[in-house]
C-alpha cells in the first residue's frame, strides 16, 4: 500500500496592504516572486507550480519537501523586510494533499491546504508566523506553534540591514560570514556580517530551522495519526 506523501503549504497575506502607496503592492508581489524563484533553486522540484496571489494581498505556495518550509518562510519575510517594502503573515501547513491544480495552486485541495488556511485565519495580532499540523499530532502541534511564534518575535525586531544579511545566511548552503560578506553589494566586512547576524539573533533561529529540517515529517505525522487514542464509550 502506497503511503500518503507529506507536503508543506505556505499561505500568507501582506501586512497592512491597504496602507501601501499606489504601485507598492505590485513591488511587493514582484519581490515575493523573486524570492520564490530563489527558493526554487534550493532543491530540484521543491516548489510545485508557482507562488500564486489571490484576493489582492493574499498568496500561497506549495513545497514538495515539508522540511524546507520553515527556512522558506523565513527567507520570504527576510526578502520583504530587506527591501523595506512590507512584511507578510505566513501560516505553514504540513500534511497530505488530495489534488494539485496544474494551473492555480490555490485551487488544490487536501489536509496541508486546509491546515495552512485555517492557521492564517486564526492568527492573532501578536504573531505573523505559525506552523499547523493535524491535532492527531498531540503536543507536537502546540510545540510547533510556540517555536514559530518565538522565531517571529525575533524576526519582528530586525532592521532592514539585518534582514538583508539574513537573506544570504538562510540559504541552505549556509555560507560562512566571509562568504556572506562577499555576496553583498556593496561588499562589507566579515565583522559587519557577524554583528548584524548576532543582532538579528540569527543563530538561535538557525537552530530551529536545522531541527525542523532534521525532522522526518511524513513518517512522524503518519505515526501520530495511527496513535490516536480510541474513544471510551
Amino acid at each position: 500500500m502506497t503511503q500518503p506523501v507529506c507536503y508543506a503549504v505556505l499561505t500568507g497575506d501582506v501586512v497592512k496592504s491597504s496602507r501601501l502607496p499606489p504601485g507598492q503592492l505590485e513591488a511587493v508581489r514582484s519581490s515575493m516572486l523573486g524570492a520564490a524563484d530563489a527558493i526554487r533553486g534550493w532543491k530540484r522540484g521543491l516548489v510545485k507550480g508557482r507562488l500564486e496571489f489571490f484576493r489582492g494581498d493574499a498568496w500561497q505556495m506549495l513545497l514538495t519537501d515539508p522540511a524546507m518550509a520553515m527556512r522558506a518562510g523565513i527567507f520570504l519575510r527576510a526578502s520583504l523586510l530587506a527591501g523595506g517594502e512590507a512584511d507578510s503573515r505566513i501560516a505553514i501547513g504540513l500534511g497530505t494533499v488530495e489534488r494539485i491544480s496544474s494551473s492555480r495552486v490555490s485551487l488544490s485541495t487536501g489536509e496541508a491546504f486546509a491546515l495552512s488556511g485555517h492557521g492564517l485565519d486564526k492568527m492573532t495580532q501578536y504573531s505573523r508566523m505559525t506552523v499547523e499540523v493535524t491535532k492527531a499530532a498531540g503536543p507536537l502541534s502546540d510545540w510547533l506553534s510556540a517555536s514559530s511564534h518565538l522565531c517571529d518575535a525575533l524576526i519582528g525586531q530586525w532592521t532592514r540591514r539585518q534582514a538583508e544579511i539574513v537573506c544570504a545566511a538562510v540559504d541552505p548552503r549556509e555560507r560562512d560570514q566571509e562568504e556572506i560578506a562577499r555576496t553583498l553589494r556593496p561588499a562589507i566586512s566579515k565583522q559587519a556580517v557577524a554583528k548584524a547576524l548576532n543582532g538579528a539573533s540569527w543563530y538561535a533561529i538557525r537552530e530551529t530551522v536545522r531541527l525542523f529540517e532534521r525532522t522526518p515529517w511524513g513518517a512522524l505525522l503518519r505515526l501520530r495519526g495511527r496513535r490516536q487514542p480510541k474513544k471510551v464509550v
